[in-house]
């Protein structure tokens, strides 16, 4: 069970996947070993790891589920549930996984308080973000160092426009939530955030210097390069000269080229690697998910050939200065970029930078729909000041 665990974590992590040869030995040895050794409920697991590992997304999120189906409170299984749905953009089973089983678990059980924490992100992402922060707050109250929790509420405060409550949240808890090494990059990511709804640019770039930067660079995990990257590209649609010398601050990105664990990171990886003035390694990049999508056996392979592409060029594109191009890229696939994983939090870089693509423009048939993406946006995340602020600049470089 143990190396399943591995396997399954070190797959969810997106720090592998099967064209790493090693990662790829591990994963036969696991399931040689499963086979001859193992018990009914590790030969599942087993199964769901490797699935995963070898791009199996969709299929491993249901094996998981369909453990829980017969082991509710298998803390592991749920788990990897949960994120893997994160994974595959699915909000509903990820909510789902916690909300089948949290009822059969009992207060007493180890790991109890994690679930409600889980839970509160799951509702959020459905959107019912009354009962995701009654539960967040549950969490909390049982556990207040449940980084996962207070992240969880640092979602609702965000998408419900309660920016001041956010930030005051976020600096209130710090001692508690920073605790969660794993997850504190990340916690720091919503608390700047916070502060670029206010244009407070300086407040975000020190929370990128003290602590988004040096903390990828001691962890080199792939999903601390996503906020880094994503935290200095959204810096710089607001108009923030942020310097190479920031971007280069997110260090020895050559390495995760050929990873395609997910295309969601492969978006983050591609503007970092151009703003660092890193165009041959870009360019690799760019050539290596090419030839990788054409490998339809793997899910992540058919979403990056679909919707990871047409998004890598829209936002290149944009880095480029060809607005028209980079809105023609990604105005089709607006809809259905939650199938790349990630959180309506995550994914607003890229509707941010679409509406900033349109404004830019130079074609009315382009820049006209401006206003309704302005609104969908609006839509899911309420009360927004840097939502107000695109609508000012759009009405400033194209009056009636």
């Amino acid at each position: 069970m143990a190396r399943a665990f591995v396997v399954g974590l070190t797959g969810l992590g997106t720090e592998a996947a099967a064209r790493d040869i090693e990662f790829a030995k591990k994963m036969t040895r696991l399931e040689l070993d499963a086979e001859q050794f193992g018990n009914e409920r590790e030969k599942r697991h087993v199964k769901a790891a490797v699935l995963w590992g070898r791009g199996k997304h969709h299929e491993a999120a249901a094996t998981w589920d369909r453990l829980l189906d017969d082991y509710p409170t298998d803390l592991i299984a749920v788990k990897f549930s949960h994120d893997a749905h994160f994974f595959n953009g699915s909000s509903s089973g990820k909510r789902n996984a916690v909300e089948k089983v949290i009822g059969k678990w009992n207060a007493d059980l180890p790991c109890y308080s994690y679930l409600h924490g889980m839970y509160a992100f799951g509702l959020e992402e459905c959107g019912e973000y009354a009962q995701a922060e009654v539960e967040a707050e549950h969490a909390l109250a049982l556990n207040r160092f449940d980084c996962w929790a207070s992240h969880a509420k640092a979602h609702v405060l965000e998408m419900n426009g309660r920016h001041r409550e956010g930030k005051e949240f976020m600096y209130n808890t710090e001692d508690d939530w920073r605790q969660g090494w794993m997850l504190a990059t990340h916690n720091y990511w919503h608390t700047a955030l916070f502060h670029i709804e206010f244009a407070e640019h300086e407040s975000a770039l020190e929370i990128f210097d003290r602590e988004v930067a040096n903390r990828f660079n001691r962890t080199n995990s792939l999903l601390d390069m996503v906020d880094a990257s994503s935290l200095l590209w959204r810096l710089e649609l607001e108009g923030v000269n942020v310097g190479k010398e920031r971007w280069r601050k997110i260090e020895n990105l050559g390495k995760y080229i050929d990873n395609h664990s997910i295309v969601f990171n492969d978006v983050h990886l591609g503007v970092a690697l151009y703003r660092q003035g890193e165009l041959e390694t870009e360019n690799e990049l760019r050539s290596s998910l090419d030839k990788y999508s054409s490998l339809l056996s793997e899910d992540n392979a058919q979403i990056s050939k679909t919707i990871g592409m047409p998004l890598y060029d829209g936002m290149l594109n944009f880095a480029h200065g060809n607005y028209d191009t980079a809105a023609e890229k990604m105005l089709p696939i607006r809809d259905k970029v939650v199938q790349i994983g990630g959180s309506h939090a995550q994914r607003d870089m890229f509707v941010q930078t679409l509406i900033q693509s349109c404004i830019l423009s130079k074609d009315a048939n382009i820049w006209s729909l401006t206003p309704r993406l302005i609104g969908e946006r609006e839509t899911l995340k309420h009360d927004s000041l840097l939502g107000q602020r695109l609508a000012e600049k759009f009405r400033a470089m194209h009056p009636l």
